[in-house]
């Protein structure tokens, strides 16, 4: 099942099994970028680069906020409120998260969740979670990484893909 290729009412359905929290954090980083898009354009090229680099920041919080959100409420679900802040607290410690980090993570639940993933999302949406990091850990070190406004911002919309794939898998 490729996920990419669905109709909007499937991807809405999808999103719907996704936490609130998750779902509030993406439409606010939405905003953000639809009041970005009508100004960018008239920008300074080194302004541009600054407000990519507050997508790329958002972008990849939000990633890494989803993960947390979408197995704690696993864990809600399968076993107890204990369980669920347990969860929550043992994955909020791994921050800057890229698909590695992901699928050791999904390991310790159930190893047939990663190649699931895999699978079910394009790869261009793993390797855009894995450029927000990339480019995350660039920014936070103060270097300059010059990929312009454009190209980050179809980076988050191929990890919100990335997330709503994620969701099915865990809760198939």
């Amino acid at each position: 099942m490729n996920l990419t290729s669905m109709d909007g009412s499937t991807l809405r359905y999808l999103r719907s099994m996704l936490p609130l929290r998750t779902v509030k954090d993406g439409q606010r980083i939405d905003a953000l970028i639809t009041t970005m898009d009508e100004a960018v354009g008239d920008l300074d090229v080194r302004i541009q680069n600054v407000l990519a680099n507050h997508v790329v920041l958002a972008a990849s919080g939000y990633v890494e906020q989803a993960v947390v959100a979408i197995l704690s409420e696993y864990g809600r679900q399968h076993g107890n409120q204990r369980i669920s802040r347990f969860v929550e607290k043992m994955i909020s410690r791994q921050n800057s998260l890229n698909c590695d980090k992901i699928e050791k993570i999904l390991n310790h639940f159930d190893k047939s969740w990663w190649p699931k993933l895999e699978n079910s999302t394009a790869s261009a949406n793993i390797s855009a979670v894995d450029s927000l990091k990339t480019l995350r850990d660039q920014i936070a070190h103060g270097k300059p990484n010059g990929t312009g406004y454009i190209t980050v911002k179809d980076y988050y919309e191929k990890s919100k893909k990335f997330v709503s794939d994620f969701a099915v898998i865990i809760n198939q």
